[in-house]
């Protein structure tokens, strides 16, 4: 299932509240570049009379890379737990982020949506992470060369199960029109 321009990636503070998981605060997390997600998987072999007798495999969690073209500053605060702080320089106050050991990250929902065709029709796919972990992006810069390059933010984390009593960890949904695709991932970040 071939999938193109992705959209709409949104965050939002993952909330539990005695098993039932609520989401505060969804924003977008910055214009849509890529999203990778990969499953991890535990799994048991038992031999029995030196033959294998019995195989289980069960989803425990994975990780995730968001692509964005520029994090905003509310999105870095929600993610990394970083804090905002001003200087007065001269005449101007200049705001800056500022990252410490005291740092605690949040845990978040992501959810996007992407086109796609399906058996020839245009559909739009549709995912949710129930609750994700991230870490700060790394950060190259260089001075100009030859070549034209963009420093654009990744940022990784690992999704692991949500507390409520299904333990989701990510959810799919196949939409027919990009107005349910966006209604679809408004709605599971509420």
């Amino acid at each position: 299932m071939p999938q193109f321009d992705l959209r709409g990636i949104k965050v939002a503070n993952y909330v539990n509240t005695a098993g039932t998981v609520t989401y505060t605060g969804a924003t977008s997390a910055g214009d849509a570049m890529n999203v990778n997600i990969e499953l991890r998987f535990a799994e048991g072999r038992l031999y029995a009379e030196s033959t294998l007798a019995e195989f289980m495999r069960k989803c425990v969690g994975g990780t995730i890379s968001i692509g964005v073209k520029y994090i905003p500053d509310a999105v870095q605060t929600m993610l990394f737990g970083v804090t905002a702080k001003s200087r007065t320089v001269g005449s101007k106050t200049i705001s800056s982020l500022v990252t410490s050991a005291k740092d605690t990250p949040n845990y978040v929902g992501v959810a996007f949506y992407a086109p796609d065709m399906i058996d020839g029709v245009k559909k739009y796919t549709a995912v949710k992470v129930a609750k994700a972990l991230f870490g700060n992006p790394s950060m190259t810069l260089q001075t100009a060369g030859e070549n034209i390059t963009f420093n654009t933010p990744t940022t990784s984390g690992e999704f692991l199960a949500d507390n409520s009593t299904n333990q989701d960890m990510i959810e799919v949904a196949v939409c027919d029109t990009e107005e349910d695709a966006i209604a679809w991932v408004t709605a599971v970040l509420a």
